[in-house]
């Protein structure tokens, strides 16, 4: 059983527990280590976007920032509260983000930037919204707004956002590659090209991706779907799971499941910090 999970939540993103309770759960299940992996959710063009008041009216409205500048402020002290917290624990603990790229100009230097500031141990790459055009973002929930053809052209958009979260070269490992599949416009069988565009880019670029229980929990299947991860399976590149927990009881949920599937399919290339020099 793996004993251990990098995509984690805290109250400082959208988690239901604070830093010490989730520790405190990690070491009564016996974990090797934790990867705190809060939310970094930072666009310039936020308040001018059409589900800005879905955002601002909801419980976690503080997660999103319109600059790196406040951004990397609040993760630093973030990471410091963490690191204390980690003091005098067997447990191993990492400090990290789950990053939503975004792809307009600039966005790029100005991450750079807060990587330098904020010294964090590693990032992962797991995108929840979509971008219409260049310096827009949208709400999956809110497909609806959009005519057929654009909301087709912003779907495939999203797949080639990730695809450079691939090809950048910064993430440890890529989150829930078909979190899409959330909206009623992108089923299991939708976009297919595109989503083996992205299996591809993972073996490509030597990246790793989640097998995520979250999607047990939410939808009855994992992330990705079976046979989406049938190819990532073909093409061997290195899983790790997840549990995207958001609460201490979600810690290491399904991964009795997540370890009984991958191991009817025969497969054990896994990633970790722990395997890594």
């Amino acid at each position: 059983m793996q004993k251990f999970s990098y995509h984690t939540h805290t109250t400082f993103s959208d988690g239901h527990n604070a830093i010490e309770e989730m520790l405190d759960q990690a070491e009564k299940l016996g974990w090797e280590e934790i990867g705190f992996s809060d939310h970094l959710i930072v666009h310039k063009n936020i308040k001018q976007s059409r589900s800005y008041l879905r955002w601002y009216n909801s419980p976690n409205n503080h997660v999103y920032y319109t600059d790196f500048g406040k951004a990397a402020a609040d993760f630093a002290v973030h990471a410091e509260n963490i690191r204390r917290a980690a003091q005098n624990r067997k447990i191993k603990v990492r400090v990290g983000a789950e990053v939503d790229y975004f792809t307009y100009q600039g966005w790029d230097k100005e991450f750079a930037a807060f990587r330098e500031q904020t010294k964090l141990d590693y990032y992962i790459s797991g995108n929840h919204f979509l971008q219409p055009s260049a310096g827009e973002i949208l709400d999956i929930k809110e497909l609806s707004l959009l005519a057929a053809p654009e909301r087709e052209n912003v779907l495939r958009n999203h797949f080639t956002a990730i695809c450079q979260a691939i090809e950048s070269g910064i993430f440890s490992f890529i989150a829930h590659i078909d979190y899409i599949r959330k909206s009623e416009f992108c089923p299991d069988e939708a976009f297919w090209a595109e989503k083996i565009q992205v299996v591809d880019c993972l073996q490509k670029n030597t990246v790793a991706t989640e097998l995520s229980c979250k999607g047990l929990r939410k939808r009855g299947d994992f992330y990705p779907a079976d046979k989406l991860f049938r190819e990532v399976i073909r093409r061997q590149i290195p899983i790790v799971i997840s549990d995207d927990a958001h609460r201490t009881t979600e810690l290491g949920s399904e991964f009795a499941k997540a370890e009984d599937y991958l191991q009817k399919l025969g497969y054990y290339n896994r990633w970790s910090f722990l395997k890594r020099p």
